[in-house]
């Protein structure tokens, strides 16, 4: 069995590093005739290392004989790339890369801090030693000052929904940062094998949790019009990871709503209930659920199984770009004094976790000429009437804040349709980069 399925899929894989646009000869065959079981069989022959960090007992582990001073890691796929630690041992038993400098292809919102030298420190705490930026095949290199004897590498991974970004790492070593030898690469198992299709190949790769290929196709099948094909491609790639506890979401795969147990998804509710309270009540903006998580609310009652983040808006106090942006700054410095961990998006918006765990997007709007302007779903849309008072009501057991018109909100942001569930949906952000420039970072 697994013999025939090697045959067939006998050519070797395309570029790995990006995503190509889906061509029209690879969308016109039937992607209904694709043997999951087959991919899954050959997949199974070929398992991919799902490492991980310290708190779940699962890092990578690297033997090596190699003579190097400089140890590169890097990914093969267009992501932001971050690891929690990298230890670095001699023959002797000694961890030679702690507190070494690093050279680093990018720093999340060009902060020092994430420059990879957090990562030499061996805190092992399942967060970030270094963060790249989202670009194409990111890399750090670890410069051990000498060429030493390597006996192994250690690298604990990220704890959390977000491990998956770092399982297309390759390790290389080099005596002088211009002849490289590979020491590790956890898809060289899937490497030296190819597929008849492109959709084929999204599946190969979805697989072993790279999303970038599966949504490529994905993407092209809406735009030929083959929606339900897209549609069951979709239940197709989520099959594959299903028992990896994740699916493909609107950012790759991660652990979905429908995948959250009903305590978690419980935490989550009691998490944004208290952090709108206090935004409120204490900071004294007006906030309230939005974009996908309004939506979910309204129409059935709870979060979209297929979503897997929540999201928030607030109307600023402030009438003038200056005055908004100010403002902003103060309700990030407000969080962080209540133990939150706020960052910048990189576009307009900005990420926070709560002191219990809850991840989730604050977008920010503001008054103008009797409007509410929202990033990003419309500038002068919406009467000012339609969103304010916010309405409370009781959802799941907690109180929730809405604005005074959901439904207004609702047709604005997702069409007349928006009481369908489409798990395929996806934002247009063109509009919104224009205008809401005055908020992007």
């Amino acid at each position: 069995m697994l013999a025939r399925i090697k045959n067939k899929f006998s050519r070797v894989l395309r570029t790995l590093s990006s995503p190509k646009e889906v061509n029209d000869s690879s969308t016109g065959f039937n992607v209904r005739n694709i043997d999951v079981q087959e991919i899954k069989q050959f997949l199974a022959a070929h398992p991919l290392k799902l490492f991980k960090g310290a708190k779940s007992n699962t890092p990578l582990v690297v033997d090596t004989d190699n003579k190097a001073r400089f140890i590169r890691f890097s990914l093969q796929t267009t992501v932001s790339f971050h690891l929690d630690t990298i230890e670095i041992y001699n023959k002797n038993g000694v961890n030679v890369a702690k507190n070494k400098r690093t050279i680093i292809s990018s720093m999340y919102n060009d902060d020092p801090k994430y420059n990879g030298e957090g990562a030499l420190k061996g805190r092992k705490n399942g967060g970030n030693g270094f963060h790249t930026k989202r670009e194409a095949n990111p890399w750090l290199i670890v410069d051990l000052g000498s060429i030493r004897n390597l006996d192994k590498v250690i690298v604990y991974n990220t704890e959390g929904q977000f491990y998956t970004r770092a399982l297309s790492l390759k390790i290389e070593t080099s005596r002088d940062l211009v002849n490289w030898s590979e020491i590790y690469d956890n898809w060289s198992a899937i490497k030296g094998c190819g597929q008849s299709s492109v959709a084929e190949q999204g599946l190969l790769f979805a697989g072993i949790l790279e999303a970038s290929k599966a949504q490529a196709v994905i993407k092209e099948l809406k735009k030929t019009d083959r929606y339900d094909d897209a549609l069951y491609y979709h239940d197709l790639v989520n099959q594959l990871v299903k028992d990896k506890g994740v699916a493909l979401g609107p950012h790759g795969f991660t652990q979905t709503f429908d995948l959250r147990s009903d305590s978690k998804k419980q935490k989550v509710y009691s998490e944004l209930s208290w952090l709108l309270k206090v935004l409120n009540e204490d900071f004294g903006v007006a906030a309230f659920i939005s974009s996908g998580t309004l939506l979910g609310i309204v129409r059935d009652g709870a979060f979209i199984g297929h979503d897997d983040d929540v999201d928030i808006c607030y109307i600023s106090n402030a009438y003038s770009e200056q005055g908004v942006l100010e403002e902003r700054e103060s309700l990030v410095a407000f969080l962080v004094e209540l133990g939150c961990r706020v960052s910048p998006s990189g576009i307009a918006h900005y990420w926070c976790t709560t002191p219990n765990g809850l991840n989730l997007d604050i977008f920010t709007g503001f008054i103008e000429q009797g409007y509410c302007s929202m990033n990003p779903i419309g500038r002068r849309k919406l009467t000012t009437d339609k969103v304010l008072p916010l309405d409370k009501s009781h959802y799941q057991g907690v109180e929730l804040y809405l604005p005074n018109d959901p439904n207004s909100l609702l047709l604005l942001n997702y069409g007349e349709s928006w009481r369908t569930p489409d798990p395929l949906w996806t934002f247009n952000w063109g509009q919104a980069k224009s205008d809401f420039k005055f908020l992007y970072f």
